[in-house]
């Protein structure tokens, strides 16, 4: 029993791991490096033409050449880019996907068993059933999963923004730190909940071996990011990267998303996984809504998915679906173990093991995705991860 949720974790890290993988071929590159370059190139013709007058008019002449060929390279390549999608536009075809679904999910599931946690309310008079703890109103969990399927909208955004200038074997490692920001948060709300019983939910507070385990999690799986050097931290061009203070952004708000999933679907709350989906989800379908209608980039972002190559669109369709499936299997973890810190330090490690593996065997088999680089270091860490989730049970 200890393990067990851990199962529907790995089940929705496998999904995560694919849909990554996805994002990935149908989000267009537009690196930073390549911009850092060319300004040292024109610093060193800069320096060439001030030494030597007779050798720059020869040296320019050449690199006028190798420049205009250069600059075809890149027209051609942004030509290749702008066939794919930006972060917006993916985030925009993830949100019609997600209207859809939830639709077909709500349906299958009917309204009785959509709000069940209504009837239970009144059913037990305002209490559970199993340890007679007073309920939280059924109206204050709706909202409450609304809300949290804003926070997930905002989320979605910077993270698939960030593939824009980096890969997913490096932007998953980083996701961990949405688990740094949950268990300080996790331990004040459980600290809160014996002021405040609406906020029973989170009264365990994390065991010392636990937090050992933690630690040993979040340090094996975020090591890729630094290139196994956890010096970068220290230097202000790691964080000064697009890629960095974009994923920072997305585990800020996805760490509110999993505190208000551990708040509505465990015991005071009584939502279930399936109810908790689909509320949320309908609340970041608004979300995207409102966003494009009054957000002009975000408009445009949405005209402009007709200029999309469709079989990008289609397989960023694909990749959604993977990705709603992965949120509703994580939540039961999120449902069975009282820590939310360490499922989210748990989920980004398992996601990242499977998404190294999922990357290598398609671009090795079928050409798909982005070359997988520093792969000793991954497994390295996942063997550090390991470690670290057998201290968990």
């Amino acid at each position: 029993m200890d393990l067990l949720w851990l199962l529907p974790l790995i089940i929705g890290a496998i999904l995560w791991a694919g849909c990554d993988v996805i994002s990935d071929g149908v989000i267009g590159e537009d690196h930073e490096e390549g911009i850092e370059e060319k300004s040292k190139k024109d610093i060193d013709l800069k320096t060439i033409e001030i030494a030597s007058s007779s050798s720059t008019i020869s040296t320019l002449s050449s690199s006028s050449s190798s420049s205009s060929s250069s600059n075809n390279q890149h027209h051609h390549g942004s030509e290749q880019s702008s066939d794919k999608l930006t972060g917006e536009q993916d985030s925009i075809v993830s949100a019609i996907v997600m209207f859809f679904l939830v639709i077909l999910v709500h349906m299958a599931m009917g309204n009785e068993l959509l709000y069940d946690y209504y009837e239970s309310y009144l059913v037990n008079g305002g209490f559970t059933a199993e340890n007679s703890l007073e309920r939280i109103k059924p109206s204050t969990i709706t909202l409450a999963a609304l809300i949290g399927g804003a926070f997930q909208c905002g989320s979605l955004i910077y993270l698939l923004k960030a593939f824009e200038t980096s890969s997913s074997t490096i932007i998953v490692p980083m996701m961990q730190l949405n688990s740094i920001i949950i268990l300080p948060l996790s331990i004040i709300l459980s600290i809160l909940s014996y002021y405040f019983p609406i906020l029973v939910t989170f009264h365990k507070i994390i065991t010392p071996t636990h937090l050992f385990a933690f630690v040993l999690i979040f340090v094996g799986s975020f090591y890729p990011s630094l290139e196994g050097d956890f010096s970068q931290l220290s230097k202000m061009s790691f964080w000064r990267q697009k890629a960095v203070k974009y994923v920072l952004i997305s585990d800020f708000l996805i760490a509110i998303y999993y505190l208000i999933v551990s708040f509505c679907t465990n015991e005071t709350g009584a939502m279930s996984s399936k109810s908790f989906l689909v509320i949320s989800t309908y609340g970041s379908c608004m979300t995207f809504a409102l966003l494009i209608a009054f957000v002009k980039t975000f408009r445009r972002s949405a005209l402009t998915l007709v200029n999309v190559k469709r079989k990008y669109v289609y397989l960023s369709s694909a990749g959604e679906i993977l990705s709603l499936s992965g949120y509703f299997f994580v939540s039961i973890s999120y449902h069975l173990y009282y820590n939310s810190g360490i499922v989210s330090a748990a989920e980004g490690a398992l996601n990242q093991f499977f998404n190294l593996i999922v990357a290598i065997l398609l671009k090795k088999f079928i050409n798909f995705g982005r070359d997988v680089k520093r792969v000793k270091e991954k497994v390295f860490s996942c063997l550090i991860v390991t470690v670290g989730l057998l201290l968990t049970t």
